[in-house]
């Protein structure tokens, strides 16, 4: 199995658990925080939700510039977009050969136009999946203080048996 098989299988592993963490925030309580620094959970629930966008955005043109995005209208828009982008995620991760996913120059740039960080295509690509996990370990500590109810993640919550 290649470098991007393997990301390909785990991408779609932690697509699903996003997909039910981001099912989990409730509508109620969005601008609840852990900390005044901390985004809201409504803050925090769109930034999650974009980093599908983001390796999108790589894999179709080999860069993403970072900065405010139109901002959803709800929990549950956030939670649809990320749907969303799974299939342009998914078609891109089948067609970029191996060479590519090795070679390829990919650029995250600051919104001032500055470059944040460059890598080969399939180390940026880990470099969102593994951010995109940190943030959704933050959000899920958000949910049951917020009044919900953590999901199954990597197994059993003391909310979800994973059945």
């Amino acid at each position: 199995m290649t470098s991007r098989e393997s990301f390909l299988q785990m991408w779609g592993l932690e697509a699903a658990a996003t997909k039910r963490v981001l099912a989990a925030v409730p509508e109620k309580n969005v601008d609840w925080k852990p900390d005044p620094k901390a985004r809201s959970a409504f803050e925090l629930t769109a930034f999650v939700a974009g980093h599908a966008a983001v390796l999108a955005s790589f894999l179709e043109t080999g860069e993403f510039k970072a900065g405010p995005m139109a901002p959803p209208k709800s929990i549950k828009e956030a939670a649809g977009f990320f749907d969303v982008m799974l299939p342009k995620v998914e078609k891109g991760l089948k067609a970029v050969d191996d060479k590519t996913w090795d070679t390829k120059t990919t650029t995250l740039y600051a919104p001032d136009g500055s470059v944040m960080q460059s890598a080969p295509l399939g180390g940026m690509a880990y470099f969102t999946l593994f951010d995109l996990i940190h943030h959704r370990g933050q959000l899920s500590t958000y949910l049951r203080p917020m009044g919900g109810k953590v999901p199954s993640i990597y197994g059993p919550s003391a909310d979800d048996t994973g059945r």
